[in-house]
């Protein structure tokens, strides 16, 4: 007791020399419940009840880790507490865009409005073309094999409109814009409810991030006129790139799917990679274990997963980030999503060339997404981000289809079936860019002679008529700009 009294004395007035330091505490055995009690106990009578954040899942019976703000010279008494695994400084670990992005993208506003989209009594139709699409999402509808027109004149979106409906898209990002019309016109916009905070952020329902990065993701995925998938739900998961705000996103999704009953119908997007790069037998850091063991976890609960495949193409062509390195292992079905351009071409930034066949390709450079808080309206934005978004709404969309995967394979089987029903953009061989009409709904809609459509063409020919002239293009026609 005395030995201890002194160690305190000293710690005491060490603090003078050495500032607070915020820390994440990782248990040994997260599911072991009697040592995670014990350890939190000893971390509570040496930092005060006020002085310890637990992140403890009830529905899983797990302690994830502790949150603590302590001097730095405590990190080595917190590290003989019996059951504490590793102590780690809360640093930023990760980047929602890879560091080309500045110089690769076309970040400006866009100073134009898209004109007006469909009502949602137009959206009770069985398929809708949607005119006002920007090029980015008509590509993901553009059918094979048929040479895409001049820039800006690519007809419409076409998509299934009762698909989406019930699923959820998880967004590990620091908010959304909610004032954006991308959101407010949505079926069922991002309720307070499906708002979850982390350690780092602000307690409201903003886009804290003045680039609008986690905007632009979720109207990607789901917004009204640039989503994929209209009829999903957004959930926010607001936090930092931060070693604790990180853990919490992925923990905190994963016991909101299971306590509301969402496996199988929902998708987590995590547009981001880690800071620091690895190869391919590099030992984990213990903060990535852990979102390592959570993805895992939401891959049990049927939930699918999908991240950016990173932005330093100039670097690595390779993947060498996590958790998109993770996505090249056979038994780990993450989707990692690489970026193309509006020709489909893959965009000078984007990693995962050098595993082609093992990306999920989508449209991420110069794409047309909500803006953030510092500016209304719509921008233009560039990265593996924003691919990931559009990836993590297809699948959503196809969550839904008319074929859904069965319970026990949703994962590996949505990532199957994205990968096989990508296309090249012709004339192009190659990357195979994702498509919605992978299932036939595309097929269907041609020879649907009750399809409905949106606004008839000024020259009078119907959509339909325009559509079915693009199927019948020969390999060497140019379209009329």
């Amino acid at each position: 007791m005395i030995a201890l009294s002194i160690l305190f004395l000293v710690i005491g007035i060490l603090q003078f020399a050495y500032g607070l330091a915020e820390y994440v505490v990782y248990p040994a055995d997260k599911k072991d419940v009697p040592a995670c009690s014990q350890t939190n106990d000893a971390l509570v009578k040496m930092f005060g009840e006020s002085g310890v954040q637990i992140y403890q899942s009830q529905i899983r019976q797990t302690t994830e880790f502790w949150f603590i703000q302590a001097h730095k010279v405590r990190k080595e008494i917190i590290l003989q507490i019996p059951g504490v695994n590793a102590v780690m400084e809360n640093g930023i670990v990760a980047q929602n865009c890879g560091p080309s992005f500045v110089n690769a993208s076309a970040i400006a506003t866009a100073n134009r409005t898209l004109p007006k989209g469909a009502s949602p009594e137009e959206l009770k139709l069985p398929f809708r073309s949607q005119r006002d699409a920007p090029q980015d999402l008509d590509l993901v509808s553009w059918p094979p094999r048929r040479r895409i027109p001049a820039v800006g004149k690519m007809p419409w979106y076409v998509y299934d409109v009762a698909r989406g409906t019930d699923t959820y898209i998880y967004i590990i990002d620091n908010g959304i814009n909610t004032n954006n019309p991308e959101f407010k016109s949505m079926p069922w916009p991002p309720e307070l409810d499906e708002w979850h905070y982390a350690y780092g952020v602000s307690d409201s329902a903003t886009d804290d991030n003045l680039a609008g990065h986690g905007s632009c993701v979720a109207s990607k995925a789901a917004g009204w006129k640039t989503g994929v998938s209209k009829n999903s739900q957004l959930v926010v998961m607001k936090s930092l790139p931060t070693v604790a705000d990180v853990n919490f996103a992925f923990a905190a999704a994963l016991d909101d799917i299971i306590e509301k009953d969402r496996q199988g119908k929902a998708v987590v997007v995590y547009p981001a990679t880690s800071i620091q790069t690895f190869a391919a037998r590099s030992a984990l850091p213990r903060n990535w274990r852990s979102v390592k063991e959570l993805i895992q976890e939401l891959f049990a609960q049927d939930v699918v997963v999908v991240t950016g495949a990173g932005n330093n193409a100039a670097g690595s062509s390779a993947l060498n980030t996590l958790p998109a390195m993770w996505g090249l292992a056979e038994d780990f079905p993450l989707i990692v999503a690489g970026a193309v351009t509006t020709e489909g071409t893959i965009a000078r930034f984007s990693q995962g060339a050098a595993t082609p066949s093992e990306i999920v390709w989508a449209p991420g450079e110069s794409v047309v997404c909500a803006n953030g808080p510092s500016s209304p309206g719509l921008a233009v934005r560039s990265g593996t981000s924003f691919a990931a978004a559009m990836v993590a709404g297809l699948a959503a969309y196809e969550l839904t289809g008319p074929d859904p995967p069965p319970p026990g394979s949703v994962p590996s089987s949505i990532r199957t079936r994205l990968l096989a029903n990508s296309r090249p953009i012709y004339p192009l061989s190659k990357p195979k860019v994702i498509w919605n009409g992978g299932t036939g709904a595309l097929n269907t809609l041609l020879r649907n002679s009750t399809f409905q459509t949106g606004p008839q063409p000024e020259q009078g020919s119907s959509n339909m008529t325009t559509i079915i002239d693009l199927m019948n293009l020969t390999e060497g026609q140019a379209l009329a700009a």
